[in-house]
């Protein structure tokens, strides 16, 4: 008998595809503050169709080929160096989907992108520490899709394409990362004003992902990368370069967080969902 979690089935009506979204998700001590940022998550949520399942592109982790978390209940994961006690107090182990896992890796295949399920593979803190506020029952499955060393930005595109057809299917994409993130000039001071390059760089990105550009955007990150501040490396925007990539004709995508914290961090977030008649 099929598991009713099993994702290898027809698609839903097109009036219930899942939107994708892209979260800015700062500091990992977010996940233990009741501000703003966890309030616009919560109130996001509350516009989505239930997830059957959720997906997560991180920025947190990076391997040779991409990964997909297949385990049936995958460890909670306090992955940064500095971690406050409060963080340490959040329990958030929803369970794990190893069939979506499969699916996933599969998609990417059919693309020509190499990619495994990875069993072993718990949630970091760039996907529970959003979730704790979205979903905070933690009933919903989910499983934390990787980055890979060897695709650019513009391969990227390629990425979220392939993924695309998840939205079909019940599931909530997502990416988790940063649009300007910049860890080592960052200001010890939560709430300084930002610095002017970050807000120059952050105005021109969402410009383009307001646009739906993502070849513009993969195109920005490139020229960039490396020689401005905002994008000193480039894992923390990859994901959303892969969630615009989603993009179709039919959808529109509204921003509903943009702030910054410790002058460097945009938090800036986005949703694509489908237009409204």
């Amino acid at each position: 008998m099929q598991d009713e979690t099993d994702l290898g089935v027809a698609a839903t009506e097109p009036s219930e595809i899942m939107p994708v979204m892209f979260v800015g998700h700062g500091l990992p001590i977010n996940a233990a503050l009741n501000n703003d940022f966890a309030k616009s998550l919560r109130d996001i949520a509350l516009t989505i169709p239930p997830p059957r399942a959720i997906a997560i592109m991180s920025a947190h982790w990076i391997t040779p080929d991409i990964h997909v978390s297949s385990a049936p209940y995958p460890r909670q994961i306090f992955d940064c160096i500095e971690f406050q006690q409060e963080l340490h107090e959040i329990d958030y182990e929803p369970p794990g989907h190893p069939e979506l896992a499969e699916e996933i890796c599969n998609l990417l295949r059919i693309s020509t992108i190499a990619a495994k399920t990875n069993p072993r593979r718990g949630l970091d803190v760039s996907v529970w520490g959003i979730l704790v506020h979205m979903y905070p029952e933690a009933t919903i499955p989910v499983v934390e899709i990787s980055l890979s060393y060897h695709i650019d930005p513009p391969h990227m595109l390629e990425v979220g394409k392939a993924l695309a057809s998840l939205r079909n299917r019940g599931v909530l994409l997502m990416g988790s990362g940063g649009l300007v993130h910049n860890a080592y000039e960052m200001s010890q001071n939560f709430n300084t004003t930002p610095f002017a390059w970050a807000i120059e760089a952050d105005k021109k990105i969402t410009a383009l992902i307001q646009a739906g550009h993502a070849h513009a955007l993969s195109e920005f990150v490139v020229q960039n990368l490396g020689r401005s501040p905002a994008i000193p490396t480039p894992e923390h925007i990859l994901p959303a370069i892969a969630m615009l990539a989603t993009t179709t004709s039919d959808d529109r995508i509204r921003f509903f967080y943009e702030s910054f914290q410790n002058s460097t961090l945009s938090m800036r977030s986005f949703i694509i969902e489908r237009k409204k008649d």
